[in-house]
């Protein structure tokens, strides 16, 4: 009796099945293949669009809302009482000259009185044998910002002071004032600075005004050209510069000056546009 099996029959739907799953196959690659080639005619239509970068620049003429001066007064010698008295008394006199120059209370800010005591430089003298002579006495410079001048001590005071006031011409009236103030006290003044107080304010006008700037650039470009300004595909703010008034920079760089009262700010945008046929 023979064991062996009859062959096992092929199923009817075998072949459409392999069929279909060939086309699916087929429809995947050639969908990818197609994605491949929309995506390289993308960058290269990227590649190719025309397009133009310019710069817009836009100035605009301030005057400083805020003027501060920093300045000091001190006295330096070898009575103690003597010093502090003088500093105090003029303080006061210091006080009043600032009263008459029309600061208020408020404007005016003195610091705590600093003192030093200076001790005598204590000098090494030696003389030294060079074949049989003896050289001269050799003594080390004395840093009198650190020593007394002579064998005795000395003592120094100083009170610092700030000036802050809206009204800049005062602020600067005083800066280029005369004063000698007695008994062996004297005032040192700094140069005044000057900012200014709504500076947000006129960045946000300036930038609009830049980037109005660069449209008329790019606009005036293209002109003749059978093309015209499209969209914005990019905007960047550049430097933005404080100069003293009419000195305005040609430079890459942020600056800001301090010291004059009337300003000009300079705001430079980096804009690129689509050039599009008309």
């Amino acid at each position: 009796m023979s064991s062996e099996k009859p062959p096992r029959s092929v199923s009817p739907t075998f072949f459409p099945s392999l069929a279909f799953l060939l086309f699916g196959v087929a429809l995947a690659l050639a969908f990818v293949v197609a994605s491949d080639k929309v995506g390289k005619s993308i960058g290269q239509f990227r590649q190719n669009r025309p397009e133009i970068t310019v710069k817009g620049v836009a100035t605009l003429d301030v005057r400083s809302g805020q003027g501060s001066l920093a300045g000091s007064i001190s006295w330096r010698g070898e009575d103690f009482a003597a010093g502090r008295a003088a500093v105090a008394a003029q303080r006061v006199a210091l006080l009043k000259v600032l009263k008459l120059a029309g600061f208020a209370d408020s404007e005016v800010i003195f610091a705590a009185t600093d003192f030093t005591r200076y001790e005598p430089a204590v000098f090494v003298e030696y003389a030294g044998q060079y074949e049989g002579t003896r050289a001269p006495i050799q003594r080390a410079p004395v840093d009198f910002n650190r020593f007394a001048h002579g064998k005795v001590p000395e003592y120094g005071f100083s009170q610092t002071f700030v000036l802050e006031s809206p009204n800049v011409d005062r602020i600067l009236a005083f800066s280029r004032q005369e004063i000698f103030l007695d008994d062996g006290v004297t005032l040192a003044r700094n140069t005044p600075v000057f900012r200014l107080v709504k500076l947000n304010e006129a960045k946000k006008e300036l930038l609009e005004a830049a980037a109005q700037d660069a449209q008329r650039r790019a606009a005036t470009m293209v002109t003749g050209s059978g093309s015209k300004v499209g969209s914005l595909l990019e905007a960047a703010q550049g430097v933005i510069q404080i100069s003293a008034k009419d000195r305005v920079g040609e430079s890459d760089g942020n600056s800001v000056d301090l010291y004059s009262i009337d300003k000009t700010i300079r705001v430079v945008v980096t804009m690129r546009f689509e050039i599009v046929k008309e």
